[in-house]
C-alpha cells in the first residue's frame, strides 16, 4: 500500500490575506478592497487559463492590481504596485494550522502544499512560521504551466509524487479547488475559512470541516491512517 497524499492549498486555506488587508486599507481602500483584488485575480488567471495561456502568480497579480487600483481612483505606478503585492510575502499562517500538519505528520502520511502563488515565496512563509520540518514538498503551478483548478494539474501531482488519486486528498477553503480535485478523481475535504456555503454546482467535497485539524481528521478516516 503507497504511502497516503496531503495536498493542502497555501493561500487562505493555510495563510491569512490580513497583511494585504490591512495595506490595502493603509492606502485609504478599505479591507474589502482586498478581497475584492484576490477575487479578481483569480478570475484573471481562470480566464487566462481557460484560453490556454499561463502566466505566473506575480504577473496576473501586478495586473489585475492596476485594475482595481484605477477603478479606484488611486495611483498604480510600480512603486506602488510593488508595494502592495510585497505583502504576499508577510502573511501569517492561521492558528490552526500547525497543530493540524503535525497531526497528518504523527499519522504518517505525506503532506505536500500545492499553491497558485510560487514555490520560493510558499518556502519562505513555511519556514518564517517553523513548519518546514511538517512539509514534505512543495508544488508551485509553474512547474507545470497551468492553474488550478484545472483537473490536468492534480493529476499530473499525483503523478509526480507516485500516488494514486483514489488516496490522495486535497484540503482546500476554495470550492473551486475542491471541485477540481474532485473532476481529477481525488478525495477532497472543504474547510471554512471565509465561505460558509459550499457551491451547490461545484462537485461536492468528500468532507466539510470548519477547522483545518478536523479537515485533517476526515482525511486520515478516509486513508485509513486514523
Amino acid at each position: 500500500m503507497s504511502q497516503p497524499v496531503l495536498l493542502f492549498d497555501v493561500i487562505e486555506t493555510l495563510f491569512s490575506l490580513q497583511p494585504l488587508r490591512d495595506r490595502m486599507a493603509e492606502e485609504g481602500l478599505g479591507e474589502p478592497y482586498a478581497d475584492l483584488f484576490f477575487a479578481q485575480l483569480l478570475r484573471d488567471a481562470f480566464a487566462l487559463s481557460a484560453t490556454g495561456v499561463f502566466h505566473p502568480f506575480p504577473a496576473i497579480a501586478a495586473g489585475t492590481l492596476k485594475v482595481v487600483l484605477s477603478s479606484a481612483g488611486k495611483a498604480a505606478d510600480a512603486p506602488q504596485v510593488k508595494r502592495l503585492l510585497s505583502s504576499f510575502s508577510e502573511l501569517p499562517a492561521h492558528p490552526d494550522v500547525a497543530p493540524a500538519l503535525a497531526q497528518a505528520r504523527s499519522a504518517g502520511v505525506k503532506i505536500i502544499l500545492l499553491t497558485n502563488g510560487s514555490a520560493d515565496n510558499t518556502r519562505q512563509l513555511v519556514a518564517r512560521e517553523g513548519l518546514s520540518a511538517l512539509v514534505d514538498g512543495i508544488v508551485s503551478i509553474d512547474e507545470h504551466s497551468v492553474w488550478k483548478p484545472q483537473p490536468t494539474l492534480y493529476q499530473a501531482v499525483c503523478k509526480q509524487f507516485n500516488t494514486p488519486q483514489a488516496e490522495t486528498t486535497v484540503i482546500a477553503a476554495h470550492a473551486w479547488d475542491v471541485h477540481g480535485a474532485r473532476q481529477a478523481g481525488l478525495r477532497a475535504v472543504w474547510v471554512e475559512r471565509q465561505d460558509h456555503y459550499f457551491h451547490e454546482l461545484m462537485s461536492a467535497p468528500s468532507g466539510e470541516a470548519r477547522t483545518l485539524p478536523e479537515a485533517v481528521s476526515m482525511a486520515l478516516i478516509r486513508s485509513g491512517r486514523h
